[in-house]
This record gives C-alpha cells, sequence and structure tokens, in this order.
C-alpha cells in the first residue's frame, strides 16, 4: 500500500521541539475569571445541566481570544494545550464542573462517553481490575491506578462517537506518579516511514477492537479499526489491550507480525527524544487532539484519606456540531 510523504509542520512534533511547559500553557485572564464567577452563578439559578451547556449559555467575551487560539493550536498546531490560572478552592466540585463544562463549550461541542449519556467523567481509582474484571461495562483503565500506555481515547467509537478533543481538569493530584506524556502520531509515522516501512501496511489494515467496556445494545462487540488512516489528514485510533481482547473474541490472535508492527509503533512512543512529558498542577485544563495524538500516565500512589486521592475529570468535545469523529474515515492514504 503506498503511503502518504514525509510530514512536515507543526503536527509532525518531537520532545526536541519544546523549550519549557511555556510552549504549551495558556495563562487565563483575571478578567475571565471574574467572569467565570459570574457565569457559574447564572447557569446554577437557571438550573442548566453541565453537560447540555452550550457557548450561548455561558457568556465569557474576554475568553473569546484565548479559545480560538486554543482551537487553532488543537486543529492545526501541535495538538495541545494546557489553561492554567483556575484554583479548585475557589469552588465546590460542583460548581467547578459547571465552570469546566462551559469553559469546554466555547472550544468545542460536548459529548457523552458512556452509554448512560454521562457527559463529565472522573477519571480517579475505584479499585477496577482490568483483567479479573473486563468484559463487564464500566471496566476501564480510567477507574484504576495502574499504568497506561499511550493511546486515544474511543478507539472503537462510544455509541457511534469519536471525540475530536479530550478534555481533563485536574482537581487534585496523586502522591506520586500519574504523570502524562504525549505523543505525535504523524512523528511517529515519520520515523516508521523512515525507520520500518516493512510494518507500515499492517498499520494501515483494521484490528478487530473490543467495545464490552461500553457496548450499545444491539452492536457487535468488536469493530474493524485501522491504527493509522489518512484522509486529508493522518487519523490515529489505537488501545494496545483492547486490539489484544478484540482480536480473541474474534478467534483471530494477534498473529506474529501483527505482534511485530505493534511493538515497533510502541518502541518508537516510548522513546524520550519522541514523547514529551507535560506535567500538570492542580486546576489545569488539559485540552488534547484526539485526531493525531496518543496520550499515556504512569502508575500512581493515592493519599490514604479519599478527600485528597487523585480525581481529574475529563470532557469529550466534538470540533463542531456535525457528526463527532469525523476524523475516522477509514480510507486508504494517497500515493506520496
Amino acid at each position: 500500500m503506498p503511503f502518504p510523504g514525509v510530514f512536515d509542520g507543526p503536527r509532525a512534533w518531537t520532545a526536541r521541539d519544546f523549550s519549557s511547559p511555556s510552549d504549551w500553557v495558556l495563562q487565563l485572564a483575571e478578567q475571565t475569571k471574574r467572569e467565570l464567577k459570574t457565569a457559574v452563578a447564572q447557569v446554577i439559578e437557571r438550573g442548566v445541566e453541565p453537560g447540555l451547556l452550550q457557548a450561548g449559555d455561558f457568556p465569557l467575551p474576554s475568553f473569546a481570544a484565548t479559545a480560538a487560539e486554543a482551537r487553532r493550536r488543537l486543529i492545526g498546531g501541535r495538538g495541545f494545550v494546557v489553561l492554567r490560572g483556575l484554583d479548585p478552592d475557589d469552588y465546590p466540585e460542583h460548581e467547578a464542573r459547571l465552570l469546566y463544562a462551559g469553559l469546554g463549550s466555547h472550544i468545542g461541542v460536548i459529548i457523552p462517553q458512556t452509554l448512560r449519556g454521562d457527559h463529565l467523567y472522573s477519571v480517579r481509582d475505584e479499585g477496577i481490575r482490568m483483567e479479573a474484571e473486563y468484559g463487564r461495562t464500566g471496566v476501564r483503565y480510567s477507574k484504576t491506578n495502574a499504568a497506561f500506555d499511550f493511546h486515544t481515547d474511543s478507539p472503537s467509537r462510544v455509541a457511534g462517537r469519536t471525540p475530536d478533543f479530550i478534555g481533563l481538569l485536574v482537581l487534585r493530584t496523586a502522591k506520586s506518579g500519574g504523570d502524562s506524556a504525549l505523543v505525535s502520531g504523524y512523528a511517529v509515522h515519520n520515523i516508521l516511514r523512515r525507520e520500518r516501512p516493512d510494518v507500515l501496511d499492517r498499520l494501515y489494515q483494521p484490528f478487530w477492537v473490543d467495545r464490552r467496556a461500553e457496548l450499545p445494545p444491539g452492536e457487535d462487540p468488536v469493530l474493524p479499526v485501522p491504527v493509522f488512516a489518512f484522509d486529508r489528514g493522518l487519523t490515529v485510533r489505537y488501545l494496545r489491550f483492547y486490539i489484544t481482547k478484540g482480536q480473541e473474541w474474534k478467534g483471530e490472535p494477534l498473529t506474529p507480525a501483527d505482534i511485530e508492527a505493534l511493538e515497533a509503533f510502541e518502541e518508537i512512543m516510548r522513546r524520550p527524544d519522541v514523547a514529551v512529558r507535560v506535567p500538570l498542577e492542580r486546576g489545569d485544563i488539559q485540552l488534547i487532539s484526539n485526531r493525531f495524538l496518543l496520550h499515556s500516565r504512569t502508575s500512581y500512589e493515592d493519599y490514604a484519606e479519599p478527600g485528597r486521592k487523585r480525581h481529574y475529570i475529563r470532557l469529550w468535545l466534538a470540533e463542531s456540531s456535525g457528526v463527532a469523529g469525523s476524523s475516522t474515515v477509514q480510507q486508504s492514504p494517497p500515493t506520496a
């Protein structure tokens, strides 16, 4: 299969392209923080649910330029940004959730993350044991304290949706560990094309991906999804655990050639000069492209007190009010 030529531009970054966290941090203006307090109070008075908020429900005039810059970076830039300046101690959790959803509504359209229709999803350790409990609805790595290798969210689509952007609000950090890292699919593709072109063909072919963690009624428990797809731009869909389980469920365990291709892909992502670590602080909102970036986290140790345990809140956003996950179109890439 022919592949695209070498990718260049801001999306094909490696860790060496960043000098400090200031390269990805956008500081919230003091005026925006005042507007947030007013907008939250108005939403509470009107009784609007966080997941149903639209930008018109949550006026933030001073945030317009920052929101436009964030979208520019997510869509045509390096694919991620950290909004900084919030203090979670200024808000009870229910207000922080409203504030977060309101800010998110100025970046994209909030979409559900579970079959129940949850729009704000808590990422925290709930004692889930992946291998022992897998196959039951809701059993996800995000409910554990385990290390989570590079992946994209919703690789097999929850209720037909794959988010274009992912948000994470940091309410509380762990006692130790839980560090985040990001990698560009464009950069990994460039390295594979240069070093391992023999495996690229397999990565453009579908793997069976397991969906049992969130399976809509009447739909197939596995879907065919390639790691790479190209249609006017590169997209990546990947979560190794779901691929392994999907191939096994289908009765087609990964072959040695499949494993070699996936291992080559993962080895490049783990290189310290390719992936970038993104330290997050309490109150940070990390926004990343789910089209061409993959993200990971290290394992972590929590505090013993329930009120101090690591707690992030996740948002899934569509770029526009059209069909989310339009980037999942699975077409062959053009000749280089």
